[in-house]
């Protein structure tokens, strides 16, 4: 479907008078011929619009942009091959654990609580990723980009359950499943009591919803006596799959990208949930992955623009790994993201040490009309 009106005229793009200083900066970091050439990509890309026509058409509009990688799920054989023989990568990306429609044909897959009761479904909420029978399916599809030619392919949802793109997010520990405790005690020698106290539920919760009450009392019992293991075992869990996806593209492609789109919270940050909750511990996954993409945006996080770049700079200490950063445009509405503030935020996300920034997403870009400030900042840098 055709997301704009009118097609942008690349060729007659001014430079924006609001951005000079924007504008000087921009050019000074990639006209340098001793500095690697960062990576520019747009998320969610789409030939239409100003990129549609035909395969060499949509090369010379992502040329005029600057742009030098896309990711897409979404491109033919024959735009995907003039897209790389225009030396324009072309990456993927691969929802792990995120998809909770799955909830009804595969009722283990949906995750538990720690108050004994099965997650709603609501955003943020995904699948259980101990259910390691269920990977063989990701992995394929994985497999599958990579036969089809892609350059790479990123990690998404790559963690337990919880949404994060908040100010103040609402966090709920899982997954407490019968499956999960029997992996648990069996990975860890850690076995239950075999009594164990009642749980102390949140007095908050609904008490009409369905709870077990025996897992309940374990995940209490867990959580009091061997979080430590817990922490430990989960983040294993996660980390193992990065591991057989990395194997999984090594036997297709050696060369191909294994990146992950990472939850950009530090370890001590929301009582330490990135490790307590999510699962996502950058130090384990830093052995298996090529490329880390922390999701930096700032306005739903309610974040200033300067955090960008500083939490840039944690994760390349935390992992000693390229960055990759994505960042949000305008989306629309409710998540206003004003011209000045988009063009600071991309030179944030490129401040050094970064390596390139990729922009989500490509459709609301172009709906907020935002591509002319790529244009502006990204016209120095045409391969």
């Amino acid at each position: 479907m055709n997301i704009i009106q009118d097609k942008l005229n690349f060729r007659t793009m001014k430079p924006l008078s609001l951005h000079p200083l924007l504008i000087v900066l921009g050019i000074t970091l990639f006209t340098n011929p001793l500095v690697a050439q960062p990576t520019r990509a747009l998320w969610g890309f789409e030939a239409t619009g100003a990129f549609g026509g035909t395969p060499q058409e949509t090369v010379a509009a992502l040329h005029e942009l600057g742009a030098n990688a896309v990711f897409s799920n979404k491109l033919s054989p024959e735009l995907l091959r003039a897209l790389q023989a225009a030396n324009i990568k072309v990456y993927t990306t691969v929802n792990v654990f995120g998809d909770h429609t799955l909830w009804k044909r595969y009722p283990h897959l949906r995750p538990m609580t720690s108050e004994g009761e099965l997650l709603a479904p609501e955003q943020g909420h995904g699948l259980c990723p101990t259910q390691r029978w269920y990977w063989p399916r990701v992995l394929r599809a994985l497999g599958q980009r990579l036969d089809a030619g892609y350059d790479g392919v990123w990690l998404d949802f790559i963690r337990f359950s919880g949404f994060w793109e908040e100010a103040r997010p609402k966090l709920e520990r899982t997954c407490f499943c019968d499956s999960t405790l029997a992996d648990f005690s069996r990975t860890t020698g850690i076995a239950f009591p075999a009594e164990l106290p009642p749980a102390s539920l949140n007095a908050s919760a609904d008490s009409t919803h369905a709870r077990d009450w025996d897992n309940a009392a374990k995940a209490a019992w867990i959580l009091a006596n061997h979080r430590s293991a817990w922490r430990s075992y989960t983040s294993n869990v996660i980390a193992d799959f990065v591991r057989q996806a990395k194997e999984t593209l090594v036997k297709k492609n050696a060369n191909a990208t294994l990146g992950l789109f990472v939850v950009p919270w530090q370890r001590d940050e929301f009582n330490a949930a990135i490790l307590e909750v999510l699962s996502q511990d950058y130090r384990k996954l830093r052995e298996h992955a090529d490329v880390f993409s922390p999701m930096l945006y700032h306005e739903l996080c309610s974040r200033e623009v300067e955090w960008i770049a500083r939490f840039v700079e944690y994760t390349a200490r935390e992992t000693s790994k390229p960055v990759w950063p994505i960042i949000q445009s305008d989306l629309g509405k409710e998540h206003r993201v004003s011209d000045d503030t988009f063009a600071a935020a991309v030179l944030s996300a490129l401040d050094p040490p970064s390596q390139g920034v990729i922009i989500f997403n490509h459709k609301a870009l172009l709906e907020a009309k935002q591509t002319r400030i790529l244009g502006s900042l990204w016209s120095a840098k045409r391969n």
